[in-house]
């Protein structure tokens, strides 16, 4: 199948990628300043806009992601970066108050790695899990794809069993999917 592709215009060229599958996708509107804070082991650990990625990729699932602030730069922070995972299952888009004393819970799945490397597949500084204590997330508020909340967390190195305490942690954070 012959298309001449005759075109007087930047508009009409993009109209034809697009007709023809080949445009590039649009961005996520950002409507929402983004932000995360906590303590961590009495340091203060903060993230910016750009280094936070939430998403509700399944109906039910939370996951929360945070950067280093600055991490997401060019060029990247010659600083070590930490990140804070949260995986959440049995979310509905409602505010929700998450309590689980024990680790393991089949409701949220929690680590923080400090010193992420830079270099693919290197090893981290040190990772932490999630263990038995005063572990909470609270999501205080949603709106549209907007959620606020807070959070508290112990964890235990993975390989040298040092406790870590992330206290006072506040967020807010935009779903930017499509």
């Amino acid at each position: 199948m012959y298309i001449p592709l005759i075109l007087r215009s930047a508009g009409a060229l993009a109209l034809t990628l697009m007709a023809f599958g080949l445009g590039f996708p649009l961005a996520a509107t950002a409507d929402t300043p983004q932000r995360l804070s906590a303590t961590v082991d009495g340091k203060l650990f903060e993230s910016d806009d750009d280094g936070i990625m939430y998403l509700m990729p399944t109906k039910g699932v939370l996951n929360l992601i945070a950067s280093t602030k600055g991490a997401s730069a060019y060029p990247p922070p010659k600083t070590p970066v930490d990140k804070l995972s949260i995986n959440c299952s049995n979310f509905d888009g409602k505010p929700v108050k998450f309590i689980f004393a024990k680790s393991g819970s089949r409701s949220c799945e929690i680590s923080f790695t400090q010193g992420v490397s830079q270099k693919p597949f290197g090893e981290p500084v040190a990772e932490y899990r999630m263990v038995d204590g005063k572990n909470q997330l609270e999501i205080t508020s949603v709106n549209g794809k907007v959620i606020e909340g807070t959070f508290s967390f112990e964890f235990m190195n993975v390989k040298t069993k040092a406790k870590m305490v992330i206290t006072d942690g506040k967020f807010k954070a935009e779903d930017r999917q499509l």
